[in-house]
């Protein structure tokens, strides 16, 4: 079996529970390494921190599975895990029927990502090694969750290019189906596996119900970057007079036209196709004002090097919403760029109130992803979503 040597701070992060390996911490390699492979992780001292799969032509070049050497990588250990993590949602959670059911290394199992909506399983693999056993895991999904009826390989974007993988979209496993309806709070959505992603955003769940209560009858509400309307349709649910949702893809905007008519709010709802700055630039040029403007973009920010462009987007859009905020409205803003730490972006959002002459209070304890995404205490990689409820009013 081919050896990895790592730096001292890898070493430091593995002892601390990492599971992931970034290539700038490896010292050497002995023997050839192929994209997939089993590797031995070694200290500089020649003290044994690991094995997993590795990928020499990655940033990441080693994703560790166990820290015992003893350990074997088999099937066994794939469909012990996967029902251990299965396991962890329901029983400890209390989730039942939508909820991600594995969420890489946070579940041991480093380049893997599973959610559940109902009888269907959407599948993401993000590394060559992880692919070799893709079957297997399958297979391992549906005998943690006997409910399960479909797996849907989910396998496209921008972590299978990285890792040299092509991109797959299929049902691996079991009946052809693609569609189903789950519930979430008082809302109901479809979910359709030839979406973006893998289906659905479930990482905002929590801080979707949790809009409901701050939605008072009358309300005029505006939710940029919709996608297929997770949080306009709440709001709408909740007993809002009028949401605008906007988005510029067509398909994710047809998609929330049908989360409308399902829940019987589209009498109430209005939908633009459009990018979000130029029509939040109209509506300010308008004069128009919102009781609640919730702002949930895209990653702005892929990689380190793009953290200072990515924050600029983040200032210019926040600032924007905060100016269509009525006197005492509320702000919900969000961000899923793992690069960009809570504190970061709180330091953003008070200077984009600056801007904007406004004066902000926290309304709920800092948010982050669904508790089925767990965070790793260890991994600030599994930490990534950051959701802010600000109460605005007008700087005096």
């Amino acid at each position: 079996m081919a050896k990895v040597y790592v730096d001292a701070q890898a070493v430091r992060a593995i002892e601390k529970g990492a599971m992931i390996i970034f290539k700038k911490g490896v010292i050497r390699t002995e023997g050839e390494i192929k994209p997939g492979d089993i590797v031995e992780v070694y200290s500089r001292g020649k003290k044994f921190l690991g094995k997993g799969f590795a990928n020499p032509n990655s940033n990441i070049m080693v994703r560790l599975l166990t820290k015992d050497k003893d350990t074997k990588i088999t099937k066994e250990l794939f469909r012990e895990r996967i029902k251990k993590a299965n396991e962890y949602r329901k029983k400890f959670l209390g989730y039942k029927k939508a909820y991600r059911m594995v969420y890489g290394e946070a579940d041991y199992l480093p380049g893997l990502i599973v959610d559940r909506f109902n009888e269907i399983a959407s599948l993401q693999i993000s590394s060559a090694g992880m692919e070799r056993f893709k079957f297997t895991v399958a297979e391992a999904i549906i005998e943690a969750e006997p409910e399960i009826e479909t797996v849907f390989e989910k396998n496209t974007g921008r972590s299978r290019r990285r890792e040299g993988l092509p991109e797959i979209e299929r049902v691996l496993l079991g009946k052809e189906k693609y569609r189903t309806i789950i519930e979430e709070g008082k809302a109901k959505f479809i979910v359709d596996m030839r979406g973006q992603k893998t289906g659905f955003f479930l990482d905002q769940r929590e801080n979707r119900i949790a809009l409901e209560k701050y939605i008072k009858p009358g309300y005029r509400v505006l939710d940029v970057f919709t996608y297929t309307g997770g949080f306009a349709i709440h709001a709408a649910v909740a007993g809002a007079e009028k949401v605008i949702a906007v988005d510029k893809s067509p398909q994710a905007i047809e998609m929330a036209k049908e989360n409308a008519k399902l829940n019987g709010v589209e009498d109430r709802m209005e939908f633009i196709v459009g990018s979000a700055f130029p029509v939040m630039e109209e509506m300010t040029k308008n004069g128009e004002k919102f009781d609640v403007v919730i702002i949930d973009p895209p990653a702005f920010v892929q990689h380190e090097k793009d953290l200072k462009r990515g924050l600029r987007a983040y200032f210019n859009v926040n600032q924007a919403g905060m100016k269509l905020v009525r006197e005492g409205g509320l702000l919900v803003t969000c961000s899923c760029s793992q690069h960009v730490d809570m504190q970061t972006f709180k330091d953003m959002i008070i200077a984009a109130a600056a801007k904007a002459k406004k004066f902000l209070r926290l309304v709920e304890p800092y948010r982050v992803q669904a508790p089925d995404h767990p965070i790793l205490m260890a991994s600030k990689d599994t930490e990534y979503l950051k959701c802010l409820f600000l109460h605005v009013e007008d700087m005096k």
